[in-house]
């Protein structure tokens, strides 16, 4: 429908620009929601890792008071596992499992062979955790900037009047 003083060409220009809004808008929309969910599993695995770390040192104190630190150690290599390939896939997994940088200091109440391995072992994959915690924060608090930025987009538009949903 045209007014008075409006052309055909003034219609279509206005349509293309309404159509190129709405095309934008559900980029925006699309991209935030992907953003939320990404955030939401980065959430949850910090506090898997967490979680794992805290299980980690819970179970290498055990060790000196334990009469089988091995068995000890063979469940919470378990637990580690599982957890590590259900919520990372398996080369996190494997990636932990192979970590060995890390300068290790025997504490003197291992006595046996097999607390010293369990003890060495754990404290190995507890570093590695602690490295993927580390990259997962960092991850998340990128997704945190690209957040905001997008925030701040709509901030700056509001205050010229052309604002973005």
């Amino acid at each position: 429908m045209t007014t008075v003083g409006s052309s055909g060409a003034d219609a279509f220009v206005g349509a293309v620009a309404v159509t190129l809004l709405v095309v934008m808008c559900g980029q925006w929309l699309y991209r935030s929601k992907r953003l939320r969910r990404w955030q939401e599993r980065l959430r949850s695995r910090v506090g898997l890792v967490r979680e794992l770390i805290a299980d980690g040192e819970r179970t290498k104190t055990a060790y000196a008071d334990s009469s089988d630190p091995s068995s000890a150690h063979e469940r919470f290599l378990r637990r580690c596992d599982s957890s590590l390939r259900e919520q990372f896939g398996d080369s996190f997994a494997r990636r932990i499992d192979a970590y060995s940088e890390f300068e290790w200091i025997q504490p003197a109440t291992l006595i046996s062979d097999e607390q010293v391995f369990a003890w060495y072992d754990t404290e190995r994959r507890l570093k590695g955790l602690r490295e993927l915690l580390h990259e997962a924060l960092l991850d998340l608090a990128l997704s945190d900037e690209w957040r905001e930025l997008g925030q701040g987009d709509r901030r700056i538009a509001r205050t010229k009047g052309t604002e973005h949903p």
